[in-house]
């Protein structure tokens, strides 16, 4: 089983798989969303399978605000997945990183105490207005790492890895893609066959990532 680092940024920015268009509701597109961003707050990286009520905690953000660009705001690409925490406090604020633009690995990093760091003037703004660093956030990363080390001296324990599959692996409720029929078509069809619910029914679903 591979072993998951659960606060590593993408290092790349996101090639996006999906490309659902047509919903006058951008709720609509959360399926989408949570299939194409893990499962986690693009901005936190806090997991639904961490979230007591799981994608209930979750929703759909702009990157680019709909106050100020309304010809966006039913566009896939301009929609990203956020934890109702990260949304709330981005609000309908400009310039935010993109992560489909930027790579965030190069903005942001956390160590293994759980603090958050910016490295550029961007990855500062976002920890800023997202509140990344937080106290009660940064001990439970720590929290989180502490768990994966003890999980980690015991590997060939069943318990640790089933542990490890529940809380680091993917939720159960997985969005199944190719039942989903967007009112504008789908742009990019392809990525509905490297949808994780897909890789489940071939059985090449990670047991954890």
């Amino acid at each position: 089983m591979s072993f998951p680092e659960p606060f590593a940024y993408p290092r790349t920015p996101f090639n996006r798989r999906h490309g659902p268009q047509g919903y006058l509701d951008p709720q609509n597109y959360k399926p989408w969303l949570r299939d194409e961003f893990q499962f986690r707050c693009v901005y936190c990286l806090v997991r639904e399978t961490w979230y007591p009520e799981g994608d209930s905690g979750f929703g759909v953000d702009h990157v680019l605000p709909r106050s100020k660009y309304r010809e966006l705001n039913w566009e896939y690409d301009n929609l990203v997945y956020a934890c109702c925490r990260c949304n709330a406090a981005k609000q309908d604020l400009d310039g935010i990183l993109d992560p489909s633009k930027v790579s965030l690995a190069e903005n942001l990093i956390v160590d293994s105490n759980g603090m958050i760091h910016g490295l550029t003037d961007q990855g500062n703004e976002l920890i800023l207005v997202c509140q990344l660093g937080r106290m009660r956030l940064v001990e439970f990363r720590r929290g989180i790492f502490e768990i994966l080390e003890l999980i980690q001296a015991n590997r060939d324990s069943v318990k640790c890895n089933a542990f490890l599959r529940r809380y680091f692996g993917f939720p159960s409720n997985l969005p199944q893609l190719r039942l989903l029929k967007p009112p504008g078509a789908n742009s990019r069809p392809t990525g509905i066959a490297e949808s994780w619910f897909e890789k489940r029914l071939r059985n090449q679903l990670p047991d954890a990532y």
